[in-house]
């Protein structure tokens, strides 16, 4: 893996269109000016920027959790429209420009066949740079992958120019003798040699003031035996937490307890967890959450409260809390800590593609408080 020591320019140029750039032409001694209203001409160019947006980020180390600027320009709003993926932008519609920060091989590029493998990146954390125009082109049903592009977009304006706001999370597989830096290229498969651009970035592995604290993980659970790897393998998709969740290399899902409010006489009561679980599919056809459970103590019994969607495509945008299982555990006054509780899913689930758990087994699940 190498990390640039020297002083790094922050700007770099792809190939020039000799056509799209020539304003005039030189004849008999006479220069001929373009005519009034041509089409600009769009010859792609990135800056990178420190998180002030100003100052030139140049050889500047930056860690986890950081964020720079990236300010491009010449980026044609009409480009990449053929070639590329079907989904989620439809064929003969602009695909847009990948902005990421990752650790590339000298060997990246998609023009020139360089496999997804050399291209180590962090998916969340990539802007995707579009024009509203071909936005609004995405469609919206049956399935909403417009809502899957709006999640990462950066507005491409008409002149060729955009600013995106990149946050530094390193991927935790990079290929060897792979370079960090901030990398622009065609989206969802589009190829595109004049957008594939480059700016090395001095990244440092150590923490910094801004590094993500892992948290908590005071709840436990698998949710349903094979759900993780249905969701990643079978879907093409994944499973992360975020605001206090996590996601375990097993598949278990981890929250952070939060609040507790538990009668120290009877322990009857609640006691609250923080943070979300997102599962998507390739594509995020499907897109469901689950959010802050509680653990709750009941004289009728214990169970497990959640926010959970309220539809299959519309993640954290739509939930409502919902009893999600019950638990063969029984309130025990002073007790602060189980492990391996069995659970059984309530009836009915939502969201709508949940509903086959209803009423099954689910996976066991650990506590404390």
């Amino acid at each position: 893996m190498a990390i640039p020591t020297e002083a790094a320019p922050t700007r770099r140029r792809g190939p020039i269109r000799l056509g799209a750039v020539v304003t005039g032409i030189l004849a008999a001694g006479i220069v001929v000016a373009a005519p009034a209203g041509a089409d600009p001409a769009f010859d792609p160019d990135i800056d990178v920027y420190a998180a002030d947006g100003v100052t030139p980020l140049g050889d500047t180390p930056v860690h986890e959790g950081d964020t720079v600027v990236v300010r491009g320009t010449g980026f044609d709003p009409d480009a990449n429209r053929s070639g590329g993926l079907p989904l989620p932008v439809p064929p003969g519609v602009p695909h847009g420009t990948f902005v990421s920060f990752g650790a590339f091989t000298e060997d990246w590029r998609p023009s020139e066949g360089a496999p997804t493998e050399n291209r180590a990146t962090v998916r969340s954390t990539n802007a995707w740079v579009l024009s509203e125009a071909a936005l609004n082109q995405v469609p919206d049903v049956p399935f909403d992958m417009r809502r899957t592009v709006r999640q990462q977009w950066v507005p491409l304006a008409d002149d060729g120019s955009f600013t995106a706001t990149i946050t530094i999370d390193a991927p935790a597989t990079v290929p060897d003798d792979a370079v960090f830096g901030i990398y622009t290229y065609g989206a969802a498969d589009a190829v595109n040699a004049e957008q594939e651009l480059s700016v090395p970035v001095n990244f440092d592995p150590a923490p910094g003031p801004n590094a993500p604290v892992a948290p908590e993980q005071d709840l436990v659970w698998g949710f349903a035996p094979g759900f993780t790897d249905l969701v990643t393998d079978t879907t093409q998709g994944s499973v992360v937490g975020k605001d206090g969740a996590s996601v375990r290399d097993d598949g278990s899902l981890t929250f952070e307890h939060a609040a507790t409010d538990i009668d120290p006489d009877t322990g009857l009561g609640r006691v609250e967890y923080t943070g979300t679980v997102v599962s998507f599919t390739r594509f995020h056809l499907l897109e469901i959450a689950l959010a802050n459970p509680w653990i709750e103590f009941t004289e009728d019994g214990t169970y497990l409260t959640a926010e959970s969607s309220t539809g299959d495509q519309v993640g954290t945008d739509s939930m409502s809390r919902i009893t999600v299982a019950r638990l063969d555990a029984d309130a025990e006054a002073g007790r602060t800590e189980w492990t391996d509780v069995p659970a059984q899913f309530s009836a009915p689930l939502q969201p709508t593609v949940l509903l086959p758990y209803s009423g099954q087994s689910a996976a066991p699940v650990s506590f404390r408080f």
